[in-house]
């Protein structure tokens, strides 16, 4: 046998080894192909069965999204609306407030003039008290000066009387006495003349000089005023009593009528009307 045949031979031999090796390989290799394509092949099963779950879940979503989408769109509309609402009503109320500042200015303006005019008028006011307060004391001053004054007066008018009668008297016994010695030509005998001698006058009734007659008005009716003193307090007619209420001298009250417990007069120097439970008052 030849080199090259041996050659061959082995080669042959060579080839056949690698082509015996392909096979088992190949053979080998089929196997797993299959068993993987088996794997895939159900995996695949698997994959579709849970896309076919995401897909209506997702479809569920979109579902969602869009009513939600709608709602939101509704939602921002009606926002718009009311927000174009509020800027009209925000564009009437700066309007109002324009209008309202204004009037408070003008208020203002006012109310500065309204405070001057007060504050004048208190001035005014606490000015002509200050002279109404002067003038009342005043007019008390020359009340008790006129009470007295009408007391002297009415006490000398009882002098006058009682010299008036005196004189009377004096001129009667006069009379009598020169008929009765023109008559018998002798001395009269004492005559009893007819006007009395009047010895019971009395001045207007003034309270006595250091007492004070205390009491309350408890009836008005028109000018006759009835207060709640009467004799057994010592009151008597043509008394004065003064009547106040607080520090206010309010009038007189001349008594004309005298009774036990109470006592009426009319009013003199009325600067107010009195009224029940107001003081009267001999003294000031």
């Amino acid at each position: 046998m030849s080199i090259l045949t041996k050659i061959l031979a082995v080669l042959l031999s060579l080839f056949s080894l690698l082509l015996a090796g392909m096979v088992v390989t190949f053979v080998g290799n089929a196997n797993n192909y299959k068993q993987s394509y088996e794997e895939a092949k159900n995996l695949s099963v698997v994959l579709q069965a849970e896309l076919a779950t995401k897909d209506e879940q997702y479809n569920v979503q979109v579902n969602k999204c869009t009513e939600l989408k709608k709602q939101l769109q509704l939602e921002l509309q009606n926002t718009e609306a009311d927000k174009n609402q509020m800027a009209s009503d925000l564009r009437k109320a700066e309007r109002l407030a324009l209008q309202y500042q204004s009037q408070a200015d003008s208020w203002k303006g006012v109310m500065t003039g309204f405070e001057q005019s007060v504050r004048n008028l208190q001035a005014s006011l606490s000015q002509t008290q200050e002279q109404l307060d002067m003038a009342r004391s005043q007019g008390v001053k020359d009340q008790k000066e006129l009470n007295q004054i009408t007391a002297d007066l009415y006490e000398k008018i009882v002098q006058l009387q009682s010299l008036d009668a005196e004189r009377r008297r004096l001129l009667e016994q006069k009379k009598e006495l020169e008929s009765l010695m023109a008559t018998n030509g002798s001395p009269a005998k004492e005559i009893v003349p007819i006007t009395p001698l009047n010895r019971t006058a009395s001045p207007a009734t003034t309270a006595p000089a250091g007492t004070d007659v205390k009491g309350l008005v408890i009836e008005v009716q028109q000018n006759l005023i009835t207060l709640s003193v009467g004799s057994a307090d010592g009151v008597k007619e043509k008394m004065v009593f003064h009547i106040t209420r607080g520090d206010r001298f309010l009038c007189d009250v001349v008594v004309t009528n005298v009774d036990i417990n109470r006592c009426a007069g009319v009013l003199d120097l009325v600067q107010q009307s009195p009224q029940v439970g107001d003081t009267a008052s001999t003294q000031l």
